[in-house]
């Protein structure tokens, strides 16, 4: 699987085939009782359905956001053990696999939409914690800042930055960036990536929740004629800005992983899931 391919690639289209504040305290012992069946299958959100998969019982439900063109595949080395914890959820974006078809070009704006009718339609109350790998981190950041009672933390896993398509341009030529955006555009979800990354922007930040943010460890594979001494600077600077953007966050390596960390060392994401819940549960400083 390459890792880069392009600006936004680099996170995006390698995934193709293949996520309160003030919510700490124990999990709910009667939602444990009422949660604990596995569902899969539709759920109707209004004028489509969208492919959901949950299993284990107690809160916060954990919400798994996969990359661009990934479905909730992405997450099944992650969602056994997680489960065996607390709820846990994936599911399929629209125009994802048995997910139903939407108009596109779509935005993280849709995507978001998509996920507040989802949990509703399904009955899966908040507080969430919410993972997001790749381009679904810029998902879960989104929802993060515009529902942020129902968010009780955050994991992003090799997540883009907003800023990430503006900062790598300034160090491409106009050739470069024309056909970046040609490629990106091309993804199979038939989303507006560079729009999204406004989107993200626009809605502000992320509420003050436990946060670790997991990198992988292995060296990008960047495009021929991209200067990977200012790329990698750019890459680590973005990374570790995910991580300040809340109070006490955290920011692991996956060292022996390349972009695709749900697959190639689950357990670095197992791990930080765990540290977020335990962060949420007793309310105190990072570990």
């Amino acid at each position: 699987m390459t890792r880069q391919l392009h600006v936004v690639a680099v996170l995006f289209v390698a995934c193709v085939g293949l996520g309160v504040a003030g919510c700490g305290g124990s999990p709910d012992p009667d939602r444990a009782e009422t949660s604990s069946a596995r569902t899969e299958g539709p759920v109707d959100i209004g004028d489509r359905s969208l492919l959901l998969r949950c299993q284990g019982a107690g809160a916060p439900t954990v919400l798994l956001e996969a990359g661009l063109g990934g479905d909730l595949t992405t997450w099944d080395s992650v969602l056994a053990p997680v489960s065996s914890r607390t709820r846990a959820c994936a599911y399929n974006r629209a125009n994802v696999g048995a997910s139903d078809p939407a108009p596109t070009p779509r935005t993280t704006t849709d995507m978001v939409d998509d996920l507040t009718r989802l949990l509703t339609a399904a009955d899966e109350p908040p507080p969430y914690v919410l993972v997001g790998f790749s381009f679904g981190g810029l998902v879960v950041q989104q929802f993060a800042a515009t529902h942020p009672d129902d968010v009780a933390g955050l994991v992003l896993v090799e997540s883009n930055h907003p800023d990430e398509a503006r900062q790598f341009e300034a160090h491409l030529t106009r050739k470069q960036i024309l056909a970046d955006r040609a490629e990106v555009a091309a993804n199979p979800e038939g989303v507006d990536v560079f729009s999204s990354f406004d989107e993200v922007r626009a809605a502000g930040r992320v509420p003050d929740v436990p946060l670790v943010v997991v990198t992988a460890g292995a060296g990008e594979d960047w495009p021929p004629g991209w200067d990977p001494t200012v790329f990698d600077r750019l890459r680590s600077r973005q990374q570790a800005d995910l991580a300040a953007m809340v109070t006490g966050g955290r920011q692991v390596f996956a060292r022996q992983s390349g972009h695709d960390v749900p697959h190639d060392q689950p357990e670095v994401v197992v791990r930080a899931i765990e540290d977020v819940l335990g962060r949420v549960s007793t309310g105190g400083p990072p570990r």
